[in-house]
């Protein structure tokens, strides 16, 4: 503004000019003419009235010198020019002008809160088209800082290295409006910054902001920044982002890069983080028991979630708290296409006691978050003796291996009642005993009861009646080994037939035999329903060695098992009425279960092995059985969530476990959990049995609100305090399932606007970047009517006056 410029807007009271400002003046006038007239009929007319002034003072003042006659033309001129000024109505309009301001948009999203590391392949994360060439890299930028850094945090400490350098050189030349931005844009520190001290305090509302955003929408910040200055469009928006659009594709940043260009604006991008995926592996859905006998083997099951993961291998550890190495561990290959891969590993106490474990995943180099690679959980065990009864006619050779396995076998307390045998056997072995429990005392002390080929009838009158007792009600375990005479035949009547899982009428008239063995086959009940045929580590070594034991010859065969019933083994040929011939079954009845070999050759399993194969399925099939029974009633069932912490929107998972498999409903849909969340009302819950999983149920919900959860069983009942759980749930943060930093979009989005790609250690290069721009207005500014002031009244006024004064002195009135 010159210095008159200023005088005047001095003497006219307009408010100053900011810094970077300027003011721009107009006028207003309405023609003093009527209105109609063209402008060389006005300048006629007006010419043919200063001609008549001049004339009539020429005649009328003849008698006066030639300059006293033009001092009175001039002014009578000057007071008819005056007076024309004021029907005309001038107004002076006074416009501010300014620069168009650069916006400076931050990403202040969950996903730029994640940490990245040096690329696998070594590539630069660098984009092509950026200043990279030639670019000299400023000093403490923030790509030097140390591998890991938070992509916010690299943001951060370059806006605000040296002092704000970079921001300070750009606001010499452009006022400055900064954004950060999430679901929405929100101004961050003065709304428009022109001034050194406005920009300092912007900088440390900048140092305060975290990366906590739920959404990460640019295009949608875009638009609204662009709207918020629709009347004075930005020379040039600055977007620091990593390019991530959680909620759809359609708010990449790309898709609003035709509006920006129509709008004249560049866009200048600075990437942040890495386009590659973000490694990253997690634990999830982690089961297993928490309560286990010595040498009980305990299965721990879950899967892992892989992002960005190579094709490699992953090491899943299992570690005892203060115990070294890990107790057990496996390898998983990984396809590398990411998704879910499936574990499952077997721990063997070999101790009694409390068991703080810990199941990891070992993190890749590079990984992201770690945190999510590991669950912990305790596991109680128990050294707690089997107590098993043997029940035998004859000596027969699957009598025989398996009495010497189980008087081998520490943990198993063996008594055994051979029926045919002479008086004297009882008194010359150690573990005989001479007739069959005579009490229910007696029986209900044993755990697992193995009955041979026995007829009822040679154990007692109430010897049905009481087996029956010992599994419904006691919950012991039955083992019944078919056999040619007695077994299962001769329980047609009895208390006996009820705790079989098939019906006596569905057998065939004979037993199956032949000269060629058969291979049993494990059926899928078989391999994941039960513990005990895992007879080897890992499952798939398990199920190898299955397809590698001798054959067995003859079967009883059973044509249709009972509803309920679990076949675990089936003849690889013969054909039942619906499936194929079972050849070891599982039932519960009531409290209890009861295992049926429809064969009596598991000893064949001893040739050239010894008691490798077969003394590990008796012992996890006695183990299997006694477990009811030996952990009582002191914890029947568990409620767990597969997460405590869950985001909006997400499904929550809850999960039902028996401890023992007695407590567990019969009907597969009988349990039902109450939510509830403080202050407001309940929801119920139907949870269902998992397949292959008799003691395990499932239920899901969908839709909660943000909030803290309780969650409780409320049938079926339970003596005590129902077992119960608690979760949260937070608002989502789906961005964080895309990790990589989308470059590519961000490189369309800057040539589609005639913008750059700028790396963040090239922010010195920022102000190079952008045009100068034009001074536009800012706001109208101020109103200033010059015809109704009192300075041009005075002057017509003083006019007037003057020219009577001289016309009176010179004698011309």
């Amino acid at each position: 503004m010159t210095f008159w410029r200023g005088m005047w807007a001095w003497y006219l009271g307009l408010p100053e000019a900011g810094a970077g400002e300027g003011t721009r003046w107009s006028w207003v006038t309405r023609p003093p003419w009527p209105e109609g007239w063209p402008l060389w009929l006005a300048c006629l007319v007006g010419a043919i009235l200063a001609a008549s002034l001049i004339g009539s003072y020429h005649r009328e003042g003849a008698a006066l010198s030639r300059g006293r006659r033009l001092t009175l033309c001039g002014l009578r001129l000057a007071a008819i020019a005056v007076a024309l000024f004021l029907w005309s109505q001038p107004t002076l309009l006074v416009a501010r002008t300014g620069l168009a301001p650069v916006a400076v948009l931050l990403d202040t999203s969950a996903s730029m809160g994640l940490r990245d590391f040096p690329p696998a392949s070594g590539r630069k994360t660098g984009s092509p088209q950026s200043l990279a060439e030639g670019a000299v890299p400023r000093r403490n930028s923030a790509d030097d800082l140390a591998d890991g850094a938070r992509r916010w945090d690299r943001v951060a400490e370059a806006l605000a290295a040296d002092n704000g350098q970079d921001l300070r050189r750009l606001l010499e030349q452009h006022p400055l409006r900064i954004y950060q931005f999430s679901e929405q844009a929100a101004p961050v520190g003065p709304p428009h910054i022109t001034m050194a001290a406005q920009l300092e305090e912007a900088l440390a509302a900048v140092a305060r902001l975290e990366p906590v955003g739920e959404q990460t929408r640019p295009a949608e910040a875009v638009r609204q920044v662009l709207a918020e200055l629709r009347g004075l469009a930005p020379t040039a928006l600055v977007v620091f982002t990593d390019g991530i659009a959680s909620e759809s594709d359609a708010d990449r940043l790309s898709t609003v890069a035709d509006l920006v260009r129509r709008r004249g604006v560049q866009l200048i991008v600075v990437p942040v983080g890495s386009d590659e995926s973000v490694r990253d592996l997690q634990l999830l859905d982690v089961v297993m028991d928490d309560v286990a006998f010595v040498g009980d083997p305990v299965i721990v099951s879950g899967k892992i979630k892989t992002t960005g993961v190579p094709a490699s291998t992953l090491r899943v550890e299992i570690r005892r708290e203060g115990v070294e190495p890990p107790i057990a561990q496996q390898q998983l290959p990984v396809r590398g296409d990411g998704g879910t891969v499936r574990f499952e590993q077997a721990v063997v106490p070999s101790e009694p006691g409390e068991w703080n474990l810990t199941i990891e995943v070992v993190p890749l180099p590079g990984e992201a978050q770690k945190d999510n690679n590991r669950e912990r959980r305790r596991l109680s065990i128990r050294d707690e003796k089997q107590r098993v009864l043997l029940v035998e006619s004859s000596p027969r050779y699957e009598f025989r291996y398996l009495k010497q396995w189980c008087e081998r076998e520490k943990s198993i307390d063996l008594k055994t009642l051979l029926i045919e045998a002479d008086p004297e056997y009882a008194q010359e072995d150690r573990t005989a005993i001479g007739y069959f429990p005579v009490q229910r005392e007696e029986l209900a002390r044993f755990d697992v009861v193995v009955l041979g080929d026995v007829a009822p009838v040679q154990l007692g009158a109430t010897a049905a009646a009481w087996l029956s007792e010992f599994v419904r009600d006691k919950g012991g375990g039955l083992v019944l080994i078919a056999g040619g005479r007695h077994n299962p035949r001769s329980f047609a009547g009895t208390e006996l037939e009820g705790l079989l899982p098939f019906a006596l009428n569905s057998l065939g008239t004979e037993t199956t035999g032949g000269l060629s063995p058969y291979q049993p086959q494990l059926t899928l009940d078989g391999q994941k329903g039960v513990p005990m045929f895992r007879l080897t580590d890992p499952e798939a070594g398990a199920r190898n060695v299955w397809g590698t034991l001798p054959g067995f010859y003859g079967l009883l065969p059973i044509r249709r098992v009972k509803p309920g019933a679990r076949v675990l083994a089936e003849h690889p040929l013969l054909q039942g009425e619906t499936d194929r011939l079972p050849v070891i079954v599982l039932q519960q009845v009531g409290a209890g279960k009861v295992l049926f070999h429809a064969t009596d050759e598991t000893w064949r399993w001893r040739f050239r092995a010894g008691d490798e194969y077969f003394g590990r399925y008796w012992g996890q099939a006695l183990r299997y059985l006694s477990r009811g029974h030996l952990l009582g009633k002191e914890r029947a069932a568990e409620l767990v969530v597969d997460r405590q912490v869950y985001r909006r929107g997400e499904t929550v998972v809850l999960r039902v476990r028996y401890l023992d498999e007695r407590m567990a409903p019969q009907r597969d849909d009988a349990v039902r959990v109450v939510v509830e969340r403080a202050g407001q009302g309940r929801r119920e819950v139907l949870l269902t049995r998992v397949p292959y999983l008799p003691t395990v149920f499932e239920g899901q919900l969908r839709q909660l609100d943000d909030g803290s959860y309780h969650a409780w069983i409320s049938s079926p009942s339970f003596a005590t305090s129902p077992p119960a759980a608690d979760f949260r749930v937070e608002s989502p943060q789906r961005e964080l399932q895309k990790r990589a930093a989308d470059r590519a979009d961000l490189r369309l989005a800057a040539e589609r606007t005639g913008g750059r790609v700028l790396e963040l250690n090239q922010l010195a290069h920022l102000p190079g970047l952008i045009p100068p721009g034009d001074a536009v207005p800012l706001e109208q500014g101020s109103t200033v009517s010059l015809w109704n002031r009192f300075e041009p009244l005075m002057l017509l006024a003083s006019l007037l006056t003057l020219e009577w004064v001289l016309r009176r002195r010179w004698r011309l009135v």
